[in-house]
């Protein structure tokens, strides 16, 4: 059972395609009174996804691409000011793209969350490649594949990660705690060391 904390913790788990992040983001976020800052759910929560907005989450968040950063970036400036001090923020994901790391790192630092847990959850490309395209989802009531997990959609998915990503991790790894491990393994395992590793370093703070 996790420990409950001081301060709030505030995590950005980031990973390869499929690594199981939103797998144990709630977990996570329930045992350490974070908010999942889900960049998908917050997409597709908008509440004016419509004309314009609507074509462009289509035309990218459906067909596996990335969304316009303006975008992204102004629901992350959002979560950041608007959660709660006593309530930790878990980046499920997020951000992807250097310039909206630095932003978050901006943002952070202004609300006095200057020192997340980084961790990166890595699986082979081959087992990627697996879970996307075994992976359904319960939409309107049944099961049926995502929109952006046909093979085009995973091969886009997959080079915006190699291009944007890698960035990500090189830049928070100078700045912020960092670990890395490996997914590829029973959720249980895997849970095990995510809440070990984050109790850990609580107890550094």
């Amino acid at each position: 059972m996790a420990n409950k904390q001081t301060l709030p913790l505030n995590l950005i788990l980031l990973g390869d395609p499929a690594a199981g992040k939103a797998t144990h983001a709630k977990y996570l976020c329930e045992a350490f009174n974070m908010y999942d800052l889900d960049m998908g759910k917050e997409l597709r929560n908008i509440k004016y996804r419509k004309s314009n907005i609507k074509n462009i989450l289509a035309n990218t968040l459906d067909k596996g691409k990335l969304t316009p950063t303006d975008i992204v970036r102004k629901i992350l400036y959002e979560k950041i000011h608007s959660t709660p001090k006593n309530k930790g923020i878990l980046f499920d994901g997020t951000p992807k793209m250097i310039g909206e790391a630095k932003l978050v790192t901006k943002w952070l630092k202004a609300e006095g969350r200057s020192n997340p847990l980084v961790i990166y959850m890595s699986i082979p490309m081959a087992e990627t490649i697996k879970r996307m395209t075994q992976r359904k989802e319960d939409f309107k009531g049944k099961f049926s594949k995502r929109a952006d997990d046909d093979k085009k959609a995973l091969e886009n998915r997959v080079k915006y990660y190699r291009e944007n990503i890698s960035e990500v991790v090189k830049y928070f790894k100078t700045i912020y705690s960092y670990k890395k491990i490996s997914s590829n393994a029973p959720v249980p395992r895997v849970r095990k060391v995510l809440v070990k590793i984050i109790e850990n370093n609580a107890s550094k703070v």
